[in-house]
């Protein structure tokens, strides 16, 4: 599959990235070598793989035991901001 100048523009759109000539270029470079791995793994022979899954184990969930918690001061005593017993982020949505 080859990457088209759309997708890049697309990817680096998603990702808030406004890439310059030389950045374009690596940029479009790293991803045709993603995809060419990609490629790689679709033409392995997969066809003598048997499931790893055990269908014998009757429950393979531990017990819900309840454990001792944290001290929520602790914890944030080192948050660079608290707010109402958590830590207070700044907002990344416009």
């Amino acid at each position: 599959m080859a990457i088209t100048r759309q997708d890049i523009e697309h990817v680096a759109k998603l990702a808030r990235l406004d890439p310059n000539g030389e950045t374009f270029a690596k940029l479009a470079e790293d991803m045709q070598g993603i995809v060419a791995m990609v490629d790689q793994l679709q033409q392995l022979d997969l066809g003598d793989i048997t499931d790893v899954i055990n269908t014998e184990r009757k429950n393979a969930l531990r017990e819900d035991v309840p454990t001792g918690s944290y001290d929520r001061e602790e914890l944030l005593k080192n948050a660079p901001s608290q707010e109402c017993g958590g830590v207070s982020v700044p907002r990344v949505v416009e």
